[in-house]
């Protein structure tokens, strides 16, 4: 299965916790039964050679998609935009959408208004399984600070999807095989979720009083009004606020292996069962925000 859209396709392909503390963020994650990539500094490629984006991360692969653990090592602006991020809360600030051609996407971006920046060329190092020396390469999109106010919301080309989606890095002990869904509460639902679709090149539909669905050819965004985020889901009022990614959905291939392990961690179970097929937890304070485990072949209902 791979990982990668085709050229008229978007996919859902990774989010990221802003976290002031990598180690806790990470040990909390490994806690909870998720096998993380190393720790690597990020780097964009120039004309002038490799310079230091101002920021690293570990990540936790998936049969689709994968999380990232974000944080700053060096003053640059993305760096500075993070730490404006964090002050607001620690959580979930990006959602990075795949595509199958970045200079399509870029047209895509210039004809619907939203002055994207130049193209970056993203890169890490990895280590292969055998120890061989190995480079993850991303085309990456951005548009400027504000643009899209829910966070950083970017579009990607991958280039080396062997290097990123190595079947080492996905043996998760907890069972989690997916990332379904990312859920946003925003002032105005329906303004957020048109505009999202117009970055995307994708229809987004009214599914409820204030709430809004955006499908992706893998993946969905939902955003919900904060009134409507009180009345249909009052577990997230503790840290309610706008704008807020708040939830993002995981699917897994057990769902009971994923709770009891989830639990043992110390992720706090606000809503839901495994018996009723979909358990909400409020993560630790190193990551922020809430997680909605669901049954692989399932969707959140909040998502419905």
């Amino acid at each position: 299965m791979t990982q990668l859209p085709a050229r008229d396709q978007i996919f859902l392909d990774h989010v990221a916790h802003f976290v002031p503390s990598l180690e806790d963020a990470g040990a909390a994650m490994e806690a909870a039964g998720f096998l993380l990539t190393p720790f690597t500094r990020q780097q964009n490629r120039t004309p002038d050679g490799m310079v230091p984006s101002g920021m690293a991360n570990r990540c936790i692969m998936l049969d689709e998609g994968y999380i990232e653990l974000l944080t700053a090592v060096s003053e640059t602006d993305l760096s500075r935009q993070f730490e404006q991020a964090v002050e607001r809360y620690v959580g979930l600030h990006l959602i990075a959408l795949a595509c199958g051609s970045a200079e399509a996407a870029h047209a895509h971006l210039e004809r619907e208004g939203f002055a994207p920046n130049a193209p970056i060329n993203l890169t890490r190092p990895v280590e292969g399984a055998e120890g061989e020396e190995m480079e993850a390469r991303f085309t990456v999109l951005r548009v400027k600070p504000g643009t899209m106010p829910e966070g950083r919301i970017q579009v990607l080309e991958h280039h080396t999807e062997e290097a990123v989606w190595q079947p080492r890095f996905k043996a998760h002990d907890n069972a989690v095989r997916s990332l379904k869904a990312v859920l946003l509460v925003v002032d105005d639902p329906q303004e957020a979720a048109v505009r999202f679709g117009r970055f995307c090149g994708r229809p987004s539909e009214a599914c409820g009083e204030g709430k809004f669905l955006l499908e992706l050819d893998r993946g969905s965004c939902v955003f919900l009004s904060a009134a409507a985020a009180e009345e249909q889901l009052p577990w997230l009022s503790q840290g309610l606020q706008t704008p807020w990614m708040a939830v993002q959905a995981l699917g897994s291939s057990d769902l009971s292996r994923t709770v009891e392990r989830f639990s043992a961690a110390g992720f706090t179970a606000v809503a839901g069962s495994a018996e009723s097929g979909e358990v909400t937890f409020r993560l630790p304070a190193a990551l922020g925000g809430y997680l909605t485990v669901v049954a692989q072949g399932s969707q959140p209902s909040w998502a419905a």
